[in-house]
């Protein structure tokens, strides 16, 4: 078990949950946005572009995610603003700056420009989530990316803000590699205090027969809820290994790809989410509510009766 989590973390993954299973959309891309809507030409996809996308996605989703996630720069204030983000459904923000995909030699990962966890907390998120590029054997650059880790979960301790943290490995070998490398940020990264880990899926696509072991292996190395993010693959082996996590212990999925990829005409977007997305995330959906294992079974929460609300 980790530590026990005051009243604005639990309420914030209460928002973010149903029954405890988290099916959460991420719409908190940028970087890899653009190159979505146009590959020939992503930096020349326009700031409104993004916005457009998001909202058009939310709109038509409505409340069958039990969150979303969102960025600061093209997606809080705007989804907010219109009411293309359900009133019932929670979202994360994305504390971190985009600029990682080429990864031409890996550096630490920095927080966004103007943004921060009180930032967060203010403009209504019921969780943050920071994204860093991580190995464990990284030397200078697991060092300051264990740095950035230490000084969030600070701030969102302060601000009683639920975190996610998503560690992404980078240079990966092999498979064996791989499931190394994963375990071991799933096991750091919670030492290092995040409320969830949001995990690459810890075995490679074509070593199914590890699969099952692979991921029963995260959830025995840490006390804390973990869900499996899609990580460039496509939908239907996502399906399936959304599967394989949440049969070994996962708290459900947080993807964004594997279900809204390829949507990019916006004459045609209306009808490809209704005959595409909708189907995909309502299948993970019945998927990790039947297999999951409930966040709030992996996390100890204090009687709210001996909660120290005198810092509130």
């Amino acid at each position: 078990m980790t530590g026990p989590l005051g009243p604005g973390k639990v309420r914030g993954l209460q928002q973010l949950s149903r029954d405890g299973v988290f099916s959460i959309l991420a719409l908190d891309h940028r970087d890899s946005l653009r190159v979505e809507l146009d590959a020939a030409d992503p930096d020349g996809v326009a700031a409104a572009d993004l916005t457009r996308f998001k909202l058009d996605v939310l709109a038509a989703v409505g409340d069958r995610p039990s969150g979303v996630m969102l960025d600061p720069e093209y997606g809080v204030v705007p989804a907010i603003a219109s009411g293309s983000l359900d009133p019932s459904v929670g979202f994360l923000c994305a504390l971190e700056a985009q600029g990682y995909l080429g990864r031409p030699g890996v550096t630490g990962n920095e927080l966004l420009d103007g943004w921060s966890v009180a930032k967060t907390g203010r403009c209504g998120a019921s969780a943050a989530k920071l994204l860093v590029l991580y190995r464990p054997d990284g030397g200078a650059v697991t060092a300051a990316q264990e740095e950035l880790i230490r000084r969030v979960v600070d701030q969102c301790h302060d601000h009683d803000l639920a975190l996610f943290v998503e560690p992404v490995p980078y240079d990966i070998a092999d498979a064996a590699d791989r499931r190394r490398v994963c375990l071991g940020s799933a096991e750091r990264v919670a030492a290092l205090g995040a409320d969830v880990v949001k995990m690459p899926f810890p075995a490679a696509t074509d070593d199914r027969a590890g699969w099952d072991a692979a991921c029963a292996d995260v959830t025995a190395a840490i006390s804390v809820p973990w869900a499996v993010l899609s990580w460039g693959v496509s939908y239907e082996v996502f399906r399936d290994q959304v599967a394989a996590a949440c049969g070994a212990g996962a708290s459900g999925f947080m993807a964004g790809r594997a279900i809204w990829g390829g949507v990019v005409d916006s004459d045609e977007r209306a009808a490809v989410v209704e005959r595409e997305v909708i189907p995909r995330l309502d299948e993970l959906t019945v998927i990790a509510r039947s297999q999951a294992t409930p966040w709030t079974a992996r996390t100890d929460i204090v009687d709210p009766s001996i909660w120290d609300l005198s810092a509130y």
